[in-house]
């Protein structure tokens, strides 16, 4: 999950870390609480903001009638771009800052070592891409002695609390640019980025986050509804991934890289899947269910592709269930028929359960594979008959 600026300054803050003193506004004609000087700030996901014109510094050579007019111009003005395909709904409105020196820092995840590693420039500010960066792996059973050992001149008491604000809120990426030193040698985060793991969601009962969805893209009804069906629930995961695409074959994948794998295979054989999503880590059915009438509410659905490669640890017969009663639910509660087809490709624990409950039902056009067939194949299975439901289906219309 990747926080707004003014989100992971509010982090910082909490953490012990200057930030400048702020206003957001989320509506053009909000009044403004700061004096000038400050600077404007639309908050947007995506990065390189100011290159698309979404930072506007507002100084104090005007008089107070002018510089009224200018601010919410300027303001009016940001709500009305859309940056990198993302269109600005708040602005934070920050004091402008002097400072005699700026730094970049950040802090991720190295796999390698399995410990955080800090990435350091003494030349922060835009344009961090063509610079140097030094990189220090940090020692989390020497943390004192492994950050001393960080050159820089930047405190080592900035140093802890920025990577135990890393450790402690589980993120992926910490990114403070610029770090800037004030002329009374203050160290204070002039922007931050922030992406959190939203595997931790279970340790993190504080995260109150609205929905978001990647940078440039607006989430849909559909994806909001989906990424709720995990809150307060940590059994599994069921809808945390779920982006709407435009095709017309609804797809229930299992998780890790089998669901990508499904989707690629579905789409090299010439099916156009309606969504991307995944259910994994053993989910009750209960939350299956919710995700099954999801992927099913979408209108001009020709098929439904349920998929997945051996499941170790997730319930086929609990998670199977889940689907029957979501699709019998989305039948009743969206007043129509699904008579298109339906591939269901699954295979793990009490899956034997499973395919004869499977075989009993009569009242859906079911078809069952296990792992006699691959997924390519069954992706091929999967839009055969979709391209013919749809081709029935528009004959159909045409006689009516």
């Amino acid at each position: 999950m990747i926080l707004y600026e003014f989100e992971g300054k509010q982090l910082l803050s909490q953490a012990g870390l200057a930030v400048p003193k702020s206003q957001l506004l989320t509506d053009p004609d909000q009044s403004l609480n700061l004096t000038s000087p400050f600077v404007l700030k639309a908050q947007v996901l995506s990065g390189k903001r100011a290159e698309a014109g979404g930072i506007v510094k507002i100084t104090n050579n005007l008089d107070q009638r002018s510089l009224r007019e200018t601010s919410n111009k300027q303001i009016q003005n940001l709500f009305e771009k859309t940056i990198n395909g993302e269109k600005v709904n708040q602005v934070l409105v920050e004091e402008l800052i002097e400072f005699e020196k700026e730094y970049y820092i950040s802090i991720s995840y190295d796999t390698d070592t399995r410990s955080p590693v800090i990435n350091l420039s003494s030349q922060g500010g835009t344009g961090i891409e063509d610079r140097g960066v030094k990189t220090f792996t940090v020692d989390l059973l020497n943390l004192d002695k492994s950050l001393s050992e960080v050159k820089t001149d930047i405190p080592l008491e900035v140093l802890k609390k920025l990577v135990n604000l890393f450790l402690d809120q589980d993120c992926i990426l910490l990114e403070v640019n610029p770090l800037v030193k004030t002329s009374d040698n203050n160290f204070m985060a002039l922007d931050a980025k922030v992406k959190l793991d939203e595997g931790a969601l279970g340790r993190h009962p504080e995260w109150k986050y609205p929905p978001r969805s990647v940078p440039g893209h607006n989430p849909t009804d559909h994806e909001i509804a989906a990424k709720k069906i995990d809150e307060g629930d940590y059994r599994g995961t069921a809808g945390s991934t779920y982006f709407d695409l435009d095709g017309d074959i609804a797809v229930l994948t299992s998780g890790g890289g089998g669901s990508l794998t499904a989707l690629d295979a579905l789409i090299k054989v010439g099916g156009h899947p309606a969504d991307y999503t995944e259910y994994s880590g053993n989910p009750p059915k209960e939350k299956v269910e919710k995700l099954t009438k999801i992927v099913l509410s979408k209108p001009g659905i020709n098929g439904l592709w349920v998929v997945g490669a051996i499941a170790n640890l997730t319930d086929i017969y609990e998670t199977l269930s889940g689907f029957m009663e979501g699709l019998r639910n989305a039948q009743t509660e969206l007043k129509t028929k699904f008579d298109f087809p339906i591939v269901i490709r699954r295979a793990g624990p009490r899956d034997d359960e499973a395919f004869k409950m499977l075989k009993e039902v009569k009242d859906f056009d079911l078809h069952l594979y296990g792992t006699e067939i691959s997924i390519t194949e069954s992706a091929k299975i999967m839009a055969d008959l979709a391209q013919k439901y749809a081709q029935k289906k528009g004959q159909t219309d045409v006689a009516a």
